[in-house]
């Protein structure tokens, strides 16, 4: 194991913390292979005997869990090395995680490059075919680029003849296929560079494999050891949780699906298959147990380089057959990370099975709408419409892609419920970041340059030139702000990070009080926060007496808040004419408002109003604008129902 595999171990460190890296090459035919210069913090170990130190501390746990974070792509080994050096002195400091009985960290590094990094070998790795395309390219422009002399009159008949003979605009259009043909080989060059497409090989066929043999290995030295202690071997006792940044979210799902055993629940028809499935012929929802001792409980995404159609397709995919075997998971995302929305969408689109540019977006570029930071308050029915990735709210996400499936008459029968996938995570809109950095420098912006856009309109973007200087800000100048990995920066966006991982959600919320105090720490930081539905519902069943909220805010998760006086019915304001924003924010106004003879439920619970947007081909009408509704303007509302309205398309 030890010539696949190279091992670290945190010195000074309360929680066991280890470094386990894949050697597999960055070439396959590289010859030298120079050891990493590790932090003082480091100490090489073998690897064999920190898998067998890693199983003796959770077989001794009493409350054991494995904790395995996972870097992304564009991150050669000494940058992954100080992050995870970073990332133990963290976990070390914070008192809450360190009182954890049976913890054990590990960081593991799969083989990625810097951006630039293989430019030395580009020429000899270049095939055949393009470098003849390439020298014919330059050849066509050296040998016309010269006859542009002979395009103007020079008074000399001996050469002024060769402009009856050559005809200059044919020199310029040849000169032009010259200059293309020789970019389409510079351009392949660029895209090889960037080393986006040789890190997801590398991901694919190193990283996965690698982190499944080592996963496997742990697994089956705790069997090894509770056989000679004479214990039961085959315990799912140990929690097994994930950090996933960038790439690395595409790791850990992979390697969870192939992990997990296909044939475990019985095929009942060729169409029972992934999450659209009929609900009579669907199998039963999988078992957080995995190998032998393990329990899959959290899974941590740092702007994961995953399709957003993960989130809402009908079909199998990885995202959900791994997210549906772990307990909690957690989504940290910023609407600039032009890491993805740039360069992910542009390598992507030679590979994307899309008809538009909006289905390319990454789920890394998730964002809540709201004017407010902190506990974000939405009820389930609205959960999809705050949620956007690029131009499009999830909503609309997946009803287009509902009307498309319409369109193929692929499904005869009924509808199938919308996707729930969406709901499983909490999310944390990180867009306007604002906090220290390690080392205790001044709070700034570490993600983008925090303009708060939606201060004043929810819906509000950043504007292009915000994305090119952002985009420009990460190449150029250092990575400040750190568009992709500033998560990782920052010590609050860290803390949350580890403390979601390492304790879950109620240990979490433990740590700072309740879940009031922490939708202030994150109002504080300009972080956005969206609890999942499901996690939620499970945070609610207590009965302890509720402390103040403010009205942008949740009821904590400790009480049922008392039901609101009688009221009675509203009328139904005129939406006609209207933009949509404004329509929302009318029906909002209603929804905050108690309608009908008897005290409703509390808010989140049914019935609850519900604002259904229909859109249709309106010619000569702005896209966004209220064509009808129903019921009519004027109307008096007795009762929590529904208002629909038809908006131009």
């Amino acid at each position: 194991m030890s010539d696949f595999f190279r091992a670290h171990e945190a010195r000074g460190t309360t929680i066991p913390t280890y470094f386990i890296e894949s050697t597999a090459p960055n070439n396959v035919d590289d010859t030298v292979v120079v050891p990493p210069a590790l932090p003082p913090e480091l100490i090489p170990i073998d690897s064999d005997l920190a898998v067998q130190q890693i199983a003796q501390a959770l077989a001794d746990g009493t409350n054991p869990n494995l904790v395995v974070m996972v870097h992304g792509f564009n991150n050669p080994e000494p940058a992954v090395l100080r992050t995870y050096t970073a990332a133990a002195m963290a976990i070390q400091q914070d008192d809450a995680i360190r009182a954890r009985q049976g913890l054990v960290c590990v960081g593991y590094r799969w083989p990625s490059e810097k951006m630039g990094q293989p430019f030395q070998g580009t020429w000899n790795a270049l095939p055949t075919l393009p470098t003849w395309i390439f020298y014919f390219g330059v050849a066509v422009v050296v040998l016309t680029f010269p006859l542009f002399y002979f395009a103007s009159e020079t008074k000399q008949w001996w050469i002024d003849l060769f402009r009856y003979v050559w005809n200059p605009n044919g020199v310029h259009v040849i000169t032009l296929i010259g200059w293309t043909v020789a970019g389409l080989v510079l351009m392949t060059v660029l895209l090889r560079t960037i080393v986006y497409f040789r890190d997801n090989y590398r991901a694919s066929n190193y990283g996965i494999p690698d982190l499944i043999q080592i996963i496997r290995a742990i697994d089956g030295e705790i069997v090894k050891l509770r056989r000679d202690r004479g214990e039961d071997p085959l315990r799912h006792d140990i929690q097994l949780s994930f950090i996933g940044h960038s790439m690395g979210g595409f790791v850990v799902t992979n390697t969870i699906r192939t992990l997990s055993d296909v044939f475990a629940a019985p095929v009942r028809a060729l169409s029972s298959y992934g999450v659209g499935a009929s609900p009579d012929s669907r199998p039963e929802p999988p078992s957080h147990e995995i190998g032998n001792v393990f329990k899959l409980m959290r899974f941590v995404l740092a702007s994961p380089d995953i399709p957003a159609e993960t989130l809402l397709s009908s079909r199998g995919n990885f995202l959900a057959s791994a997210l549906s075997r772990f307990e909690e998971a957690y989504l940290f995302s910023n609407e600039g990370d032009e890491v993805l929305r740039q360069i992910s969408t542009l390598a992507n689109y030679f590979v994307f099975p899309t008809n538009s540019r909006n289905h390319g977006f990454r789920l890394g570029n998730v964002e809540i709408l709201s004017r407010n930071f902190g506990l974000i308050d939405v009820k389930e029915d609205d959960f999809l419409r705050v949620l956007r990735i690029g131009n499009m709210t999830l909503q609309e996400l997946y009803d287009a892609l509902e009307d498309a499936k319409a369109e193929r008459h692929v499904n005869a029968g009924p509808v199938p419920e919308q996707a729930a996938l969406p709901k499983v995570f909490t999310y944390f809109d990180c867009t306007d970041y604002v906090d220290q950095a390690d080392g205790g420098t001044p709070a700034r912006p570490l993600l983008t340059c925090a303009k708060w856009r939606k201060r004043n309109d929810p819906e509000a973007k950043l504007r292009w030139y915000s994305h090119l200087h952002l985009l420009l800000a990460y190449v150029v100048r250092g990575q400040k702000p750190n568009v992709h990995g500033g998560y990782f920066e920052g010590l609050f966006s860290q803390q949350l990070i580890y403390r979601l991982a390492c304790l879950g959600y109620s240990g979490t919320v433990a740590a700072y009080g309740n879940e009031v105090e922490l939708g202030k720490a994150c109002e504080q930081k300009q972080i956005r926060m969206l609890v999942s539905p499901r996690l939620w519902a499970r945070r609610v069943s207590s009965s302890a007496p509720p402390p103040p909220v403010q009205p942008t805010m949740r009821p904590t998760s400790e009480t049922t808040p008392p039901p609101p006086p009688p009221a009675t019915g509203v009328v139904v304001p005129n939406l006609v004419g209207m933009s949509i924003v404004d329509a929302r924010a009318a029906v909002a106004v209603i929804r905050d408002t108690h309608v009908g003879p008897v005290a409703l439920p509390a808010r989140g619970s049914e019935p609850q109003l519900l604002l259904l947007e229909i859109t249709r081909e309106a010619p000569g009408r702005a896209a966004g604008t209220v064509l009808d509704q129903t019921p009519a303007a004027g109307s008096r509302l007795e009762q929590r129902t529904s208002i629909e309205v038809v908006v131009a398309k």
